[in-house]
């Protein structure tokens, strides 16, 4: 395997690159580059971007945007049917454009749209790292809005001392709980002062039947947000769609957890689990805010292609 590939490859795995667009983009990007450097003929240059867009893939299976990014881009090449090695370069560095696009509008709509769920007064829960939600954090205080921003530390590799630094950063009032202490923050017997009016998460994938898939944690927020009756949106770009209502939930090294743990203790260790639709409010999306339950019909009119 292409050496760049390798070590785009050890970036992904080992969360160097993390989130969900960020590694998306990187996939797209870095297997227009491999396909650009290729010289081989035109059959086995596609079995190669092939081989390649699959090697990238498997390093973070629960990442549906990465997967219609490469969708997008073999879909391109097998609509257009290229003559030759030259057409088949061009089609795709067209097509992984074409997607980094598609991302940068989705985004954008997002962020715009996003600050109208934040009102004066309201303290906001957020969990892990979500580069959309922090945006969206950022933007209401832009837009003058007064409120608090609560965040998790998102064990067990801290995603959340990212977000907490850059809403800081942004002078954004921001207090950050351990992770098992997040349901009762949420609870009204957390006291009134610190009952949250807001939760926003964001996603690694939108499943087909309107739940969604989050950092590990985000069940466990949910189910207390719905118990209380708090108002839980989820921050994320149809292009993280997966037709399935289950998809294959990433378990991570052990060591993550405890580096030096007794050879017999067994360890589990979940990269992400489930929010249920019926437990979220609305999803903060480049079509608007929609409803779990009008998820696919929004893809269907919006990105075709991906089903």
């Amino acid at each position: 395997m292409d050496k760049h590939l390798q070590k785009l490859y050890r970036d992904i795995k080992t969360i160097k690159i993390q989130g969900a667009t960020a590694i998306a983009k990187a996939i797209v990007l870095g297997l227009k580059d491999y396909g650009l450097s290729d010289k081989s003929d035109l059959k086995m240059w596609q079995r190669n971007i092939k081989s390649a867009a699959t090697y990238l893939i498997s390093a973070r299976p629960t990442e549906p945007m990465a997967q219609n990014g490469v969708k997008f881009v073999l879909h391109a090449l097998k609509l257009q049917r290229p003559k030759n090695t030259a057409a088949a370069k061009l089609i795709l560095q067209q097509s992984a454009g074409q997607f980094i696009f598609l991302m940068g509008g989705a985004a954008k709509k997002i962020i715009k749209t996003g600050p109208s769920v934040i009102q004066n007064g309201d303290d906001v829960l957020t969990h892990c790292h979500s580069w959309l939600v922090q945006q969206i954090i950022i933007q209401a205080k832009k837009n003058g809005k007064k409120f608090r921003a609560f965040n998790t530390e998102t064990r067990p590799l801290f995603q959340g001392h990212i977000t907490a630094k850059n809403l800081i950063n942004a002078n954004v009032d921001t207090t950050m709980v351990i992770d098992s202490s997040a349901g009762f923050l949420i609870s009204h017997y957390s006291g009134k002062e610190l009952m949250m009016e807001k939760i926003i998460i964001g996603a690694d994938a939108i499943l087909s039947n309107g739940s969604v898939i989050n950092k590990i944690g985000s069940y466990e927020i949910a189910a207390s947000a719905f118990l209380e009756k708090v108002p839980l949106y989820v921050a994320t770009p149809l292009l993280k769609f997966y037709h399935h209502h289950w998809i294959r939930i990433e378990q991570r090294s052990a060591k993550e957890i405890w580096p030096q743990a007794p050879k017999k203790l067994k360890i589990i260790n979940f990269a992400f689990d489930l929010v249920p639709a019926h437990w979220i409010k609305g999803i903060i999306c480049e079509a608007g805010i929609i409803k779990p339950k009008d998820v696919e019909r929004c893809v269907k009119k919006l990105y075709p292609q991906l089903l």
